[in-house]
């Protein structure tokens, strides 16, 4: 009887799964989703090309609200954060501290070992904590009353983040004016230009924070002096350099390493299989291995191939790795100058138009559908569960009776009592 009950219940659970499978998936939560992207040229389309298509697409996404979008080098290329490192950063508060109650002298040694130690690890430190470090490094001069020193390291900051404010609370308010100062000079001293180059070409060029598109690369206007240079390639490790801009104007050039990491993603076996997934109304295995390499819930994938000798046409495909849905796909053909970039823009907020961030898709309309007819999964034939049931409740029967009926054995050197002599 035991055993009847605990099939009975089984099976009362099997018949709620699908319901319950439907209600988790039908939800269309607004919170924000990590997107990211893969872009897959064909027929001669170069890197240089997918750049440019991944840039105008991250402008449309960056007006899609709810979508926190990730670069995929950034994921291919973890941080590595040594122990001497982090405890540099987590020496910076500290030392903030210790400056403003006019602790100076240590300070200044301590800082500069970790402006090194920041400087050799450009790929690891935000630059928001290297500007931490020269701002702490500049004031402890002040206080040491070397005032070119304290300038100087002011100036630095003030070249590469021209827009920094100086924060009275973190650091001392008295040395406010010393920093403005420098700012209106340095600012307003010579600007020149900077050339990057890449092998391989094509990678996405970042001066100071900002994208200035696929190398190589001329980016206008940079104060003269120090600026950091970011160059990101699908197939290579994420790379930042320190580069001087000279008064009549400096070239830098760079080779990137091979990222294994993403083998999964830029190797032409791995991008063949993705690319024979597209178009499914499902996400397909490579798909998801592609999602779950770049820790996204939602992924668009791009196959761009030539149009003429000066267009490229793009069609992108948006997948949910959460639902596996296609939730949209979007063709468009651009050029390679500042409207280009608009039809990509564009592109972005048309793929996104209508589409829930849930990941799930709308039902088909009835209406479109009145002659299809769905043919029902077994488990929802109602006759399924009545065999199902009449095999349960014979199975039940069948051990009550055979309990009822049986004779147990009588072990030898026993006697039975049932009653006679």
């Amino acid at each position: 009887m035991r055993s009847f009950v605990f099939l009975a219940l089984a099976l009362c659970a099997l018949s709620a799964a699908p319901a319950r499978a439907q209600d988790a998936t039908a939800g269309t939560g607004t919170e924000a989703v990590v997107a990211s992207s893969l872009m897959i040229t064909e027929g001669g389309a170069t890197d240089a090309q997918a750049a440019l298509v991944s840039i105008g697409l991250r402008r449309g996404l960056a007006e899609v609200q709810g979508i926190d979008f990730v670069h995929p080098v950034d994921v291919l290329s973890p941080p590595q954060i040594s122990e001497d490192l982090q405890f540099a950063m987590d020496e910076l508060d500290s030392r903030a501290d210790q400056v403003r109650d006019g602790d100076a002298h240590d300070v200044q040694e301590s800082v500069d070992v970790i402006i090194q130690l920041f400087e050799a690890n450009l790929e690891a430190v935000r630059r928001e904590q290297l500007i931490d470090a020269y701002m702490i490094g500049a004031i402890a001069r002040c206080r040491l009353h070397r005032q070119r020193e304290c300038e100087d390291m002011f100036a630095r900051v003030v070249t590469f983040r021209e827009q920094h404010e100086y924060d009275p609370v973190r650091y001392p308010a008295e040395y406010q004016d010393v920093f403005e100062r420098v700012r209106a000079r340095v600012t307003g001293g010579p600007r020149a230009a900077l050339t990057v180059t890449s092998d391989p070409a094509g990678a996405e060029v970042y001066v100071d924070g900002r994208s200035y598109g696929p190398s190589p690369a001329l980016v206008p206007d940079l104060l003269v002096g120090d600026h950091y240079v970011t160059l990101k390639h699908i197939a290579s490790v994420k790379t930042i350099r320190r580069a001087t801009v000279a008064a009549q104007g400096s070239a830098v050039s760079y080779t990137l390493a091979p990222n294994e990491r993403s083998r999964l993603v830029a190797s032409p076996e791995a991008q063949a299989a993705i690319r024979g997934e597209l178009g499914e109304e499902r996400a397909g295995t490579n798909l998801r291995s592609l999602g779950s390499t770049l820790g996204a819930a939602q992924v668009i994938v791009g196959i761009v191939t030539p149009e003429g000798s000066d267009m490229v046409h793009v069609h992108a495909y948006l997948y949910d790795m959460r639902t596996r849905f296609l939730l949209a796909q979007q063709e468009v053909s651009m050029g390679f100058d500042e409207a280009g970039l608009e039809v990509a823009r564009q592109l972005g907020i048309d793929l996104y138009r209508g589409v829930a961030l849930s990941g799930a898709v709308a039902a088909p309309d009835d209406a479109l559908h009145d002659n299809v007819e769905r043919r029902p999964e077994l488990y929802e034939e109602w006759w399924f569960w009545t065999i199902i049931g009449v095999a349960v409740v014979g199975i039940g029967v069948g051990i009550g009776v055979g309990v009822a009926t049986s004779q147990p054995s009588v072990p030898d050197g026993w006697t039975r009592l049932d009653g006679q002599f």
